[in-house]
């Protein structure tokens, strides 16, 4: 390759990114304006962006609070994404129960990752383990086809025995 070649080829990376930038910021401003005019949708996606740094900076607070926006309004994977905050410590002190209420009400909706984490927050110690609820909400999941419940609701099941 010749260095012109090499040059317009490095050119047309830089400017290939740059446009892919400048396209996910302008894609985050059109879902924060929805989302701070009430779509619940939007706030979630608001939420996952800055979880995940896309179109903006990563900021697991303002994660966290349009997560917290879009799950009061009912949506199951903000209520989830709450709940996995709670259980991990992002952004908040650990907390099983606040964990365990945010999954509940996701997992009532039928959302299969919620029902999963559900289930193994019931089959650990130091969060009120209940093997039989861990169980029911497993195979939940497994039943909704959730793949990675199968091994979990196999080791649960051992417990019981």
């Amino acid at each position: 390759m010749t260095k012109l070649t090499t040059s317009l080829l490095a050119l047309a990376m830089l400017l290939s990114t740059a446009l892919a930038h400048a396209a996910g910021e302008a894609m985050f401003e059109r879902k924060l304006t929805s989302a701070e005019a009430g779509d619940a949708e939007a706030q979630y996606d608001v939420g996952y962006r800055y979880e995940k740094g896309r179109g903006t900076d990563e900021d697991e607070e303002l994660a966290l609070e349009w997560y917290m926006r879009a799950a009061d309004q009912g949506i199951a994977k903000a209520q989830y994404k709450v709940g996995t905050f709670y259980m991990k410590g992002i952004a908040v002190d650990k907390d099983l129960q606040q964990a365990k209420t945010w999954l509940q009400k996701s997992a009532d909706l039928g959302y299969a990752p919620a029902q999963y984490q559900l289930g193994k927050l019931y089959s650990m110690a130091g969060a009120g383990r209940d093997y039989r609820m861990a169980v029911s909400w497993l195979q939940k999941a497994q039943d909704n086809g959730y793949e990675p419940a199968t091994p979990e609701l196999n080791k649960v099941k051992r417990y019981l025995n």
